[in-house]
């Protein structure tokens, strides 16, 4: 599976869409994080995260659960359209992704992202490249 993980992540370079892996299980979710980590991807835990590295052009993935917070939606719907704005309690702030040096990549198991489609909110609408074995 190595190989056919690294030729998806080459993939992404230069995406200005998100890009999407999905897992079968929480095992293999550990083995494709691994994967993406060793390819030079950093993983973000948090909304201040995902937005500082998409400001920096950094290369990030994030897991996500079984639930889309609105703030992470948020996010992720405008980062194709080449602005994100958030609100931090105090101020709006403003990120450019830098395409070019960038990508944010997602990773979830099949069982919640079906969850996810099942709710308000769609992953799949928002996604471009995706990965599933």
């Amino acid at each position: 599976m190595q190989e056919e993980v690294q030729n998806f992540l080459k993939m992404t370079n230069g995406s200005t869409e998100l890009c999407l892996m999905i897992a079968r299980d929480e095992q293999e979710l550990a083995t494709i994080e691994k994967e993406v980590s060793d390819f030079g991807f950093q993983k973000t835990k948090n909304i201040r995260g995902i937005f500082n590295s998409i400001k920096s052009g950094n290369k990030i993935y994030f897991i996500l659960g079984e639930t889309f917070r609105n703030n992470v939606y948020n996010i992720l719907i405008q980062y194709p359209t080449g602005q994100v704005t958030v609100y931090d309690g105090q101020k709006n702030l403003v990120a450019n992704p830098d395409y070019k040096k960038g990508s944010v990549l997602i990773l979830i198991t099949k069982e919640n992202l079906e969850k996810i489609e099942q709710s308000e909110k769609s992953l799949l609408r928002i996604v471009g490249l995706t990965w599933q074995k």
